[in-house]
């Protein structure tokens, strides 16, 4: 190759690196003190704060950078509420555009959101009440996050008080201000800032959660790297301006640092000297004290901004006191900026970068234990505990290397932990967040880097240590392991919170008998529903059939929609049953309707009812048929992952005609039929006498079944969980009175801990109807 091509191409990857990164300088040169940088180092250490990387700039160069392993230059890191000043930036260039201002009213970007009475607060709602916190509600609406519509709801939640006048705290607000740059600009904020601020800033490879209806979601969920979050912060102190180029005007930056409204006015002096957020608020930016301003997100994630001392700071972290760790930055820091220029100290200089360059993470060496590794590895072992998510776990030790394999109710998982030193990969489990709660919450993002860590702690205890290394977080998994037993506790960081599940060593048999747990009648009442979704979440059950035309089906498709894991078959009613609660059928069918125009109470005769059953009456196949399609029409409406149907009372299989008939339908709807078609599925009844047993006596039955189940056989237990309140006592029909006390019982025995530890103890599976029939 020519040497002026090989000096060329030389140049032109320096002057791509040099592009893409900032411009490096050492403390001393930019008149930083590298002794007072060592000193905030050592108090960082002493802290109780978790330092993940700290960057300092001074006149636009990096002095100081280092990342506390397993934390590094190429890891992305969860910023929270950092986010927001993006959002506010967006903003920033929509105004620059003329696609909106300020002034603009918040209900003119959504008309068809809005609820049918707008209230005056509401209407005078203007986007720079939302750039400043003053929306005037009078809490966070945090519940929205849980919802499918996030705007709609936010515009239902009443303003107490009048925009601009008080200052609180509001995540969503910012996250209307993300939905009005989508609506705007058509599209997410994260794709309308990328060629502007992205990529004049060469920031690559970030990443932003959205929520249900695809909008980014503004008040947190951004993940960006130390040097990203550095860049930001020069480009607000050049006013604007990077690597000489104008990226935003130095307007809007003045407008978006100033201080717009206070957030405690009435504070004494001596709350507010102390406080980092008594000092004013800005455009989802707080003033703070020594003339600073920054972006902030829980637990210690920041952009500092010190106009004074031509200087930004870029920290990630994990800290509950997120005060103590900027008293930390005022106490050493803000002392280490001199003049433009220090006289050069070597020795300082070189023992800094040599303290950066091996900063790490406490890693807890845990005493031997080969004996414990070799009892316990490779055995397998279920949670009989009320936790549907984790349903088993197995660790398998070697060479110094744990491997736990986590079975849960959507997926397995793999883990790796090193003892004494991290072990680092990726992993879909999702590890702990503060806004965990909120619908498609990182959904979308990329496998999670992680790094494990194991450690006995005594004889019978290890704990497991993953940490979630683009997040601040990490969770401890503790097991103390007793004989077949073993207790699992989850640790999580940010609230020291605990999660305990009791497990028992499962039988691992080559064909296991399979159970599908039943639950009859979501719909018929409240009472039901509650207790079915509490049999399936806390207990064994593993599929529930709904009743569609029911007075509660509408809230039987809410909880099943926040349950989407578990298997529904439409539970076919041609019939109502109960004296003091009835349905009607969803079509005109004479022939099974009463003179009310209400299912008759019962399919067979029944002496107690004379007159009042369908088998009393002509019923005609083609009103059975119009109605069993509009049912599933129904159910697949709002339910689309219907699986099945299954009959009420018999209500598929009565007669040969209407087995074929309903045989025929589901399969044009693509539905399995499983009570008239059971022993064509290979399926068993199981079942026991539960007539004139105590509830115990109803376990001990129940755990006497499962031990006669035969290896390699599927059965099927079929029972209705309710719970003994004054609803359920209410419903009876002559015949059944005891319906309360009977199906409570029900959901005693399906959450029982003793029942879940028969089923790993004889080895029986679980399955659903759908996993049954795939398979």
């Amino acid at each position: 190759m020519p040497l002026v091509r090989i000096l060329l191409l030389l140049f032109l990857s320096y002057d791509l690196s040099a592009q893409s990164s900032l411009p490096r300088s050492t403390p001393e040169a930019e008149g930083v003190s590298s002794k007072h940088l060592m000193a905030f180092l050592d108090a960082a250490g002493k802290s109780d704060a978790e330092f993940h990387s700290i960057m300092v700039l001074r006149h636009g160069k990096v002095v100081a950078e280092g990342w506390w392993n397993p934390y590094s230059p190429d890891t992305k890191h969860t910023l929270y509420s950092v986010s927001k000043s993006f959002t506010a930036t967006a903003i920033g260039f929509a105004a620059t555009e003329k696609k909106l201002t300020i002034e603009d009213k918040v209900i003119s970007f959504f008309p068809d959101d809005l609820p049918a009475e707008i209230s005056p607060n509401l209407s005078e709602l203007r986007i720079k009440h939302l750039l400043t916190m003053s929306v005037g509600q009078d809490k966070e609406p945090g519940g929205i996050r849980a919802q499918e519509n996030w705007v709609r709801k936010f515009l239902e939640t009443p303003i107490a008080n009048a925009p601009g006048t008080k200052f609180h705290y509001n995540s969503m607000a910012t996250f209307m201000l993300s939905a009005i740059v989508q609506k705007v600009t058509g599209q997410t904020v994260l794709e309308y800032l990328e060629p502007r601020l992205f990529s004049p800033l060469n920031i690559v490879g970030m990443d932003w959660e959205i929520n249900p209806k695809g909008i980014n979601v503004g008040g947190w969920g951004l993940r960006l790297k130390t040097e990203d979050l550095a860049k930001f912060g020069q480009l607000f102190l050049n006013k604007g301006k990077f690597n000489g180029k104008t990226v935003l005007p130095a307007a809007w930056i003045e407008e978006a640092t100033t201080m717009k409204i206070m957030q405690d006015p009435d504070a004494p002096a001596v709350k507010k000297d102390s406080s980092d957020w008594l000092q004013g608020y800005c455009y989802q930016m707080w003033r703070g004290r020594n003339n600073s301003y920054r972006a902030d997100g829980a637990f210690g994630q920041y952009i500092l901004v010190l106009p004074e001392k031509d200087a930004v700071i870029a920290i990630t972290s994990e800290t509950s006191n997120m005060q103590a760790e900027l008293d930390l930055v005022w106490k050493y820091i803000l002392p280490a900026f001199n003049t433009d220029r220090l006289p050069a100290d070597r020795k300082s200089s070189r023992a800094l970068k040599g303290r950066l360059d091996k900063l790490a993470l406490h890693v807890e060496a845990g005493r031997a234990n080969q004996a414990m590794e070799a009892t316990v590895s490779g055995k397998n072992y279920a949670m009989i505990s009320n936790d549907r998510k984790l349903q088993g776990i197995s660790l398998n030790f070697q060479n110094g290397t744990c491997v736990m394999a986590l079975d849960t109710d959507s997926t397995d998982y793999r883990l790796s932990f090193g003892s004494g030193a991290g072990i680092t990969g990726v992993t879909e489990k999702f590890g702990p967040y503060l806004v965990a709660g909120a619908k498609s919450n990182r959904i979308g993002l990329p496998p999670f880097r992680i790094s494990g860590t194991y450690a006995w702690k005594d004889e019978k205890t290890i704990e497991l240590f993953v940490r979630y290394i683009e997040s601040p977080h990490h969770e401890t998994i503790r097991i103390t392991f007793d004989g077949d037993y073993a207790m699992v506790e989850w640790l999580n960081s940010f609230n020291n919170s605990i999660r305990a599940s009791k497990a028992v060593l499962r039988k691992a048999i080559p064909n296991p008998p399979r159970l599908i747990v039943r639950g009859d009648d979501m719909g018929f009442s409240h009472s039901a529903n509650l207790a079915l979704i509490k049999s399936y979440k806390e207990g064994i059950e593993t599929s529930i059939e709904v009743i569609a035309p029911s007075p509660w089906f509408p809230e039987t498709v809410r909880l099943l929609a926040a349950n989407p894991r578990v298997d529904v078959g439409l539970h076919f009613a041609i019939t109502s049953e109960w004296d003091n609660v009835k349905w009607r059928p969803l079509t005109a069918c004479p022939s099974l309707q009463n003179e009310d125009g209400y299912f008759y109470p019962m399919l067979f005769k029944n002496r107690n009812y004379p007159g009042q059953a369908i088998m009393d009456h002509e019923w005609k196949l083609d009103d059975i048929e119009k109605e069993l399609r509009s049912q599933i029409q129904l159910a697949k409406k709002y339910i689309p992952r219907l699986s099945h149907v299954s009959g009420h009372m018999g209500s598929t299989g009565f007669d040969p005609k209407v087995k074929a008939m309903v045989a025929r339908v589901a399969q044009e709807y693509k539905l399995a039929t499983v009570d008239s078609d059971q022993s064509l599925h290979g399926f068993s009844y199981a079942h026991f006498d539960p007539r004139g047993k105590s509830t115990e006596q109803r376990i001990d039955a129940f755990i006497e079944m499962i031990n006669k189940f035969e290896d390699g056989k599927t059965y099927v237990f079929v029972e209705h969980p309710g719970l003994d309140n004054d609803e359920l006592r209410a419903i009876s029909h002559i015949g059944y009175t005891d319906v309360a006390e009977g199906r409570q019982d029900v959901t005693t025995i399906f959450t029982s801990e003793k029942v879940r530890e028969a089923i790993e103890r004889r080895g029986v599976r679980l399955v659903s109807y759908k996993q049954a029939l795939e398979k």
